[in-house]
């Protein structure tokens, strides 16, 4: 009798549990739509639809790994090597970061706002692919995140070009609040990750025959 209570109790603490996430669930998706219709209808103006379908530029990859090849040649013209690190860092976290977002979409096989919802506005055309997370989001994040460790004097500026991208994708209508909050922490930390491998890697050691200065002249 005292076994066949405790399964009872133990089958009815898993029911309690599973309803108490499922509402969890419901509640997080709905606050996310919510937030969703806030920034994509709530905030829509003529002046801002331009303004967002140009800084959402800034997440594509021709820009990043454009910009990123202009900070090695810089560093190159100039003899900078801070300048080069960071355009280094900037394609690394770039890379990793795009290969990171294929596998999370892979996994998390999220529909568009424009699927799920009835009300979206979409001023730089529809998407239909997987929503979660946002790839503009996490590589403007992996790769501003990278090149400001690299440059500190211009982290505030990039760091706020990476969070106007991440919102100009909501703005947009081609993803959730928490598709954006998702690539901008996964950007953040591959970003970190791409700058101490490009900043702790030591220089080549020139060869000892190079090096070696003749015995007489």
């Amino acid at each position: 009798m005292r076994f066949a209570n405790e399964r009872g109790s133990s089958n009815l603490q898993e029911v309690v549990g599973g309803v108490m996430a499922t509402d969890l669930a419901g509640v997080i998706t709905a606050a996310d739509a919510a937030v969703f219709r806030a920034i994509n209808s709530g905030c829509s103006s003529r002046l801002l639809d331009p303004l967002a379908i140009l800084i959402t530029m800034m997440g594509l990859g021709v820009v990043q790994s454009g910009a990123c090849l202009f900070l090695v040649l810089s560093g190159f013209i100039w003899d900078r090597v801070t300048l080069r690190k960071a355009g280094y860092a900037g394609l690394v976290a770039f890379a990793i970061s795009g290969v990171g977002v294929q596998i999370a979409k892979l996994l998390w096989k999220r529909p568009r706002p424009l699927l799920a919802l009835f009300d979206v506005r979409f001023p730089d055309g529809p998407l239909f692919t997987q929503s979660f997370p946002s790839g503009h989001t996490a590589t403007a994040f992996a790769v501003m995140v990278a090149v400001s460790i690299c440059l500190p004097r211009f982290r505030y500026p990039l760091l706020a070009l990476a969070v106007l991208t991440g919102l100009s994708r909501v703005y947009l209508g081609v993803h959730y609040p928490l598709d954006v909050v998702y690539g901008a922490g996964l950007g953040t930390l591959l970003g970190i990750v791409s700058s101490r491998l490009i900043l702790n890697r030591k220089p080549r050691k020139p060869s000892s025959v190079a090096s070696a200065e003749p015995a007489t002249q």
